[in-house]
């Protein structure tokens, strides 16, 4: 190891030993601790947690004709209960598809927020979202930038039917707004 990587390190750590010190002295800290501590959403979310297997359904106008698909999708509480971590993989157009999505709450904000990312794509859609219902309907914003760099702009929602179900939906827009295609996962625990 290099001696500049050395120092940097040590200085590092004494200004986080200091900062935490400082931290607990000051009850000006509290709402950062409270911001970062997992708290009822939280929970709420990790009982999510588990293994599943998914329905999805693509249709590119609401109403029509949907093309229908299976996959799996496992769930798994992460980072000491802060987020929650969904590995999935399954067909899309005849195509294999393997996808990762991180769900939140973001205490400090007050909202949801979730990164999707899959193998047809190298960009990360990003989400945010409230609910009104409790936690019991999630509406999202998602946005990400497509193929040629433009940013899209999307509605999504997480929809919790029961302990063992739940869904997703992701819903475009056309160019003039009216409604356009759109993706609805079902999810449905394994038993």
């Amino acid at each position: 190891m290099s001696k500049h990587y050395l120092i940097a390190l040590g200085i590092g750590v004494v200004y986080s030993i200091t900062l935490g010190y400082s931290n607990a002295r000051n009850t000006n800290a509290l709402p950062a601790v409270d911001a970062a501590t997992p708290g009822p959403v939280h929970a709420q979310l990790a009982k999510r947690a588990g293994e599943y297997t998914t329905v999805t359904k693509f249709s590119m106008q609401p109403g029509g004709p949907a093309n229908e698909s299976t996959g799996t999708a496992k769930l798994t509480v992460i980072l000491d209960g802060r987020f929650l971590m969904e590995e999935d993989a399954g067909m899309f157009m005849g195509q294999p598809t393997k996808g990762i999505r991180i769900w939140g709450y973001d205490n400090g904000a007050k909202q949801y927020e979730s990164s999707w990312m899959y193998t047809g794509s190298t960009g990360i859609m990003r989400l945010t979202g409230n609910s009104s219902d409790g936690g019991k309907t999630i509406k999202f914003v998602a946005t990400f930038n497509d193929e040629s760099g433009a940013k899209q702009v999307f509605d999504a929602d997480l929809r919790l039917l029961d302990d063992d179900h739940f869904a997703v939906g992701l819903y475009a827009k056309m160019p003039d707004g009216k409604p356009g295609p759109m993706f609805d996962t079902t999810y449905t625990r394994k038993r």
